[in-house]
């Protein structure tokens, strides 16, 4: 029998392999939420001249940010609303099922905002991702591709370290 992921399990594992991608750009609302993903080390192993990719989530049930105030004192603040929420780039580092939604902890660097990054709630009905051309890609496809990436980038340190070892004459 064939495993079928649940809906928060795919939202996760959409984040969770676009790892240091950034948020740009949003269209929608909450029947229909498009949200694009700049993460150039992935997009252009599909194509060289790609950067991003599109999440889609439909029928949204939860989306928040909970911010990280800078400085620490400030007192925490709520964003519920998608001009607010992705104002700023939110640049995606981890993702996980929490409750009844997916926690994408998320990180922002733009110094005019009064909060370095927060916890992004989110939870919908269905989730697609489309590479930059709007081609959907499948979960399977995505985690591939990423695999693939991890795998040769962990080659080239380890050639590194041998190079370095060995110009050292360590063995």
């Amino acid at each position: 029998m064939t495993y079928t992921p649940t809906i928060l399990e795919k939202i996760r594992d959409i984040f969770s392999i676009l790892h240091d991608g950034e948020t740009s750009t949003w269209t929608g609302d909450l029947d229909l939420f498009t949200l694009k993903v700049n993460c150039r080390y992935l997009a252009e192993l599909i194509d060289k001249s790609y950067d991003s990719f599109y999440v889609e989530c439909s029928c949204v049930e939860k989306i928040e940010l909970h911010t990280w105030m800078n400085p620490i004192n400030l007192p925490q603040t709520l964003l519920t609303d998608f001009e607010d929420i992705f104002k700023a780039g939110l640049v995606m580092t981890y993702a996980a099922i929490d409750n009844n939604h997916v926690k994408i902890t998320c990180h922002q660097y733009n110094i005019d905002f009064d909060y370095c990054g927060g916890d992004l709630l989110l939870n919908c009905k269905q989730i697609k991702i489309f590479d930059q051309s709007k081609k959907e890609i499948t979960i399977d496809a995505l985690d591939k591709i990423s695999n693939y990436y991890w795998k040769e980038k962990s080659k080239i340190v380890e050639e590194n370290i041998i190079n370095q070892r060995n110009s050292k004459g360590e063995s």
